[in-house]
């Protein structure tokens, strides 16, 4: 994993700086970064690689509104106008919070469910409505990020899904988070919802901080395999108000863990010492220079649950088309099994979310291996793929993923 880490960096003296500079393990993986941040004054009170790129996963909508808000306030755009969702945007990978195409929300209702469920239909669909395309709306993104002084980020796309060119820092994002606070202080509390309803359909909030931390009002949640787990929060205390940021925690307990340690040391701080978010964006050194590393690998992240992008692990969760690659007694030979299936897919596993799901089989439990999320056709080539092979697999319907007593061998 050290070799792949030198192998990409841009110049091999890069590479042995930042390894001996700390930013990776023994076992290759990058550690977390973190910043936390006094609103008031803008000193930075702790830090820990706060200008090492990283994935901004689902962190990426915190721009998504910034930029909608910002059209709002300008009087280009209200919370009441109506967006036919698309196909493109509907056809978005889980997490999505289930919008069809042709369907018709309202503004408010998008930034709700992109914010509160994480919802990557959602913010497809704000970013056509705004732009016209979600590669415009991106463009749009980077653009503001800039106007910001976030130097280091790169926008490709308006949900967070991955994206090599996509990357933040931890001071970016803080940057961000107080932007939004400082610019439009009146709808921070769209950041504070528990839970958004759309027709019949409702999600509660994907973010956990809001409920475990005293203080905690919101901000955002993110989780690919590339970023692993990150998290902005912003609470108050005795009037005072720090934001914090965590990128790469290496599951949700240790990001609620990572972000109460960041939070309980800033208000324990007087924060009278320290750079500020402006200045720390120019100490940019040599160990700040490599890629953004990949959290958890393949295996890891087979058996990762998250809100953006992991694998399913709840039957009522499931939806699309899905292939079923068989059940089993336990569930590592399930997980084994779906990495197997995924890599000799390769490109037909694409847009496919990962699924161990448990079932009982004639009283006993057993562990299904699944891809879900698919369309038909797609479902349909991926098991062909597999039976040319001579490996199992079962396209399953929505009306039977859907259905609480179906089981799957």
């Amino acid at each position: 994993m050290i070799m792949a880490f030198v192998c990409r960096a841009p110049h091999a003296i890069m590479a042995v700086i930042a390894i001996l500079a700390g930013l990776v393990w023994a076992g290759g993986t990058a550690r977390a970064a973190s910043l936390v941040v006094d609103v008031e004054t803008g000193q930075v009170i702790a830090s820990d690689a706060p200008n090492h790129l990283w994935y901004p996963a689902s962190l990426t909508k915190m721009m998504t509104v910034y930029v909608a808000l910002s059209e709002i306030e300008a009087g280009r755009l209200s919370f009441d106008d109506k967006i036919k969702v698309s196909s493109y945007a509907a056809g978005q990978s889980p997490v999505k919070f289930g919008l069809k195409a042709g369907q018709v929300i309202t503004v408010r209702q998008a930034i709700n469910a992109a914010i509160v469920a994480s919802g990557n239909d959602a913010a497809v669909a704000l970013a056509e409505k705004v732009a016209g395309s979600e590669e415009a709306f991106a463009a749009r993104m980077t653009a503001m990020a800039r106007d910001l002084g976030m130097a280091r980020t790169v926008f490709r796309n308006a949900s967070g899904l991955p994206h090599d060119g996509q990357v933040t820092t931890a001071r970016d994002m803080a940057v961000l988070a107080t932007a939004l606070l400082r610019d439009y202080p009146k709808h921070y509390p769209l950041f504070n919802q528990r839970a958004v309803t759309i027709g019949k359909r409702s999600r509660g909030t994907v973010n956990g901080i809001l409920g475990s931390y005293a203080g905690a009002d919101g901000f955002k949640t993110g989780f690919t395999c590339g970023s692993g787990y990150n998290l902005v929060a912003s609470a108050t205390r005795d009037g005072r108000r720090v934001i914090g940021v965590v990128l790469g925690s290496a599951n949700r307990g240790q990001r609620t863990i990572d972000m109460t340690g960041l939070l309980n040391r800033a208000f324990a701080s007087n924060a009278s010492k320290g750079s500020t978010l402006a200045e720390l964006g120019q100490i940019v050194t040599a160990a700040d220079s490599g890629p953004a590393p990949t959290i958890l690998s393949a295996g890891k992240c087979t058996a990762a649950v998250g809100e953006d992008g992991g694998t399913i692990t709840s039957a009522a969760r499931l939806s699309g088309w899905g292939v079923v690659f068989g059940a089993y007694p336990e569930r590592g030979k399930a997980e084994q099994v779906l990495k197997s299936a995924k890599d000799s897919l390769g490109p037909l596993a694409k847009g496919g979310r990962p699924a161990i799901v448990q079932k009982a089989y004639e009283g006993t439990a057993r562990y299904s291996a699944m891809l879900v999320g698919m369309d038909q056709q797609a479902a349909g080539k991926a098991c062909k793929a597999l039976w040319d092979k001579d490996v199992y697999c079962l396209a399953v319907s929505p009306q039977v993923l859907g259905n609480p007593d179906s089981v799957w061998r």
